[in-house]
């Protein structure tokens, strides 16, 4: 293999990994149609990161796994030796133990040094390199024992606060304390600003309602506490009210964007709503032995959802309303047009045919190649993958041609027309009618999903989880009684696992926290049930000094995103 050959290939397959994630331009390369293997490259990025991180996080992980990968390539490949001649069929060999390091020669350190422009000391060490080593290894040293403090303390807190969503809703025309929404703040009071930018409201506290001996009795016990954030980076600002105002709606440039969880199908024009839905939230006091509400971890009800598959056509699957309706007949629409155009059956004809080659090879072999079993398998799967594409052409097209007629019905109805949960029930059944073949040989009606992925049904049910919470966030009874429930279910898991909290050390290690000195004013988890996210999916931790807390200074909280 030529120079840099293995660390180019390695470069180029992550880099379309990263681009995919983002853009899915392999979906739309012309005449090449979506292959099996694209199909199951956007499962797996949809099912293992981008469902579970967004969209922009996952890139940025597959980024660093492109420097990664490509540097080992590139070492791995000077440090072996060249093969002679390149086997006919490949085959899985034993691995063998590792090498043994060994230090490298000084000419190799010469070229190394040579090629960069470090400068290797020609002196002794000074008094001020001595001092600078041994302040390194104290800060070190130091940074340990920090971190071994904060681990230990965990617990010992004699007094805590979890915010607890309220799942079923109670207080939902004026709640005492609430995250997301908008702040009830007097007129006269501008609108917060940072650095110049109008920010996004995060929550609004109730002191009344906080235990005296919090903080070690100190902050305000009357009024609330109103929490903003930058759109676009982790500075915040923290109001103290006097009293509770009307509802303030934010200025018109308000965005979440820099903050939101992300839909998975990049190339629909639907987005989540520019807002985080207004929960409210019970402030539960913990002294130290009670049993804490907050479980560890991360949720997984949504993807226990992806994994056992669902119908749109039953009940707690179903649009909810006019618009909902309307986002389904987009989706399917959209993505059934985007699979209809493609050539389906082309590259898998070109992979069969490379499968046949390597399969009469493996078996014109002396030896039997540790792949055999693997090429016979797949020189009868892609035919049958063929005759699935072939048959499920047609049936695309017709799926194809009913979403549109349906889609053309609903929209010639007025905006203001709602539909009834029986019409809905009735739109979905007549797409369950139509059957299509995806993602491999399987025949299913069109508005099922399986566990190996889905044309357009779970990019709905994404979408459709962010309509319900901020529908259910306005009013419990616009979701119906079924699908409440569903959605209570997943939101109650989100919630004890996202719960945020007060008083506490905080809950994974921040640098800037001194436990005699500092408390956590506010600490907020990434949330599914809100829509937003912290860092690499941590937390956004608000601490206070005690003496500015004492005065009352709450400019002078700082601002952390955990690690």
């Amino acid at each position: 293999m030529i120079p840099y050959t293995r660390p180019l290939l390695v470069f180029v397959v992550m880099a379309t990994l990263v681009a995919q994630t983002l853009t899915r331009f392999l979906d739309s390369l012309p005449g090449g149609g979506v292959s099996n293997g694209v199909q199951g490259i956007n499962t797996l990025l949809d099912f293992v990161l981008v469902s579970r991180i967004g969209m922009v996080p996952s890139a940025a992980v597959l980024a660093l796994l492109t420097i990664v990968f490509t540097i080992q390539a590139y070492r791995r490949q000077h440090s072996g030796q060249q093969p002679t001649a390149r086997p006919a069929v490949r085959q899985r060999t034993a691995k063998t133990a590792a090498p043994v390091m060994q230090a490298p020669s000084a000419e190799r350190m010469a070229k190394a040094v040579a090629r960069t422009n470090l400068k290797v000391p020609d002196r002794p060490l000074t008094e001020a390199d001595r001092q600078f080593l041994i302040k390194l290894r104290e800060d070190l040293s130091a940074q340990l024992v920090h971190e071994k403090q904060l681990i230990d303390a965990k617990g010992t807190e004699p007094l805590v606060v979890r915010l607890v969503p309220q799942i079923p809703l109670r207080d939902v025309e004026r709640p005492r304390s609430w995250l997301g929404g908008e702040p009830a703040m007097a007129e006269h009071i501008p609108w917060p600003q940072i650095d110049g930018r109008n920010a996004n409201f995060l929550g609004q506290i109730c002191c009344a309602d906080l235990p005296d001996d919090l903080w070690d009795g100190l902050g305000p016990r009357e009024g609330w506490l109103a929490f903003f954030i930058h759109p676009t980076d982790y500075a915040v600002r923290v109001l103290h009210l006097g009293e509770m105002g009307p509802w303030r709606q934010g200025p018109d440039d308000l965005s979440i964007a820099g903050w939101s969880t992300s839909l998975p199908y990049g190339k629909s024009r639907l987005m989540p709503i520019n807002d985080w839905p207004r929960w409210p939230v019970d402030l539960m006091p913990l002294r130290s032995g009670d049993p804490d509400p907050k479980l560890e971890g991360h949720s997984e009800a949504i993807h226990e959802i992806y994994r056992q598959g669902f119908d749109v056509a039953s009940p707690e699957h179903r649009p909810f309303d006019r618009d909902t309706t309307l986002a389904m007949l987009e989706i399917a629409e959209a993505r059934l047009a985007e699979y209809v155009t493609k050539d389906l059956i082309t590259p898998i004809r070109q992979q069969l045919e490379q499968v046949s080659k390597s399969l009469a090879l493996a078996e014109a072999a002396a030896e039997q190649p540790g792949n055999l079993a693997e090429l016979r398998e797949r020189a009868v799967t892609l035919p049958a993958l063929i005759d699935a594409r072939t048959k499920g052409q047609p049936m695309l097209e017709a799926a194809l041609a009913q979403v549109r007629s349906v889609a053309e019905r609903v929209r010639a109805t007025s905006d203001q027309t709602q539909l009834s949960q029986d019409q809905i029930a009735a739109i979905v059944a007549e797409l369950a009618k139509y059957d299509i073949i995806y993602p491999r040989t399987q025949q299913a009606p069109l508005t099922t999903h399986n566990g190996d992925g889905s044309l357009w049904t779970w990019d709905f049910e994404c979408l459709r989880l962010d309509r319900a919470r901020h529908a259910y966030s306005r009013s419990p009874d616009a979701l119906p009684p079924a699908m409440r429930g569903y959605f209570e279910a997943i939101w109650k898991d989100e919630a004890v696992h996202e719960m945020a909290g007060m008083g506490h050390i905080p809950f994974l290690y921040v640098r800037q926290f001194d436990l005699d000195k500092d408390v956590t004013l506010l600490e907020l988890p990434t949330s599914n049930l809100m829509g937003w996210m912290f860092g690499d999916v941590e937390t956004l931790v608000l601490t206070i000094s005690k003496k500015d807390l004492a005065a009352g200074r709450f400019d002078a909280v700082r601002t952390q995103v955990s690690n």
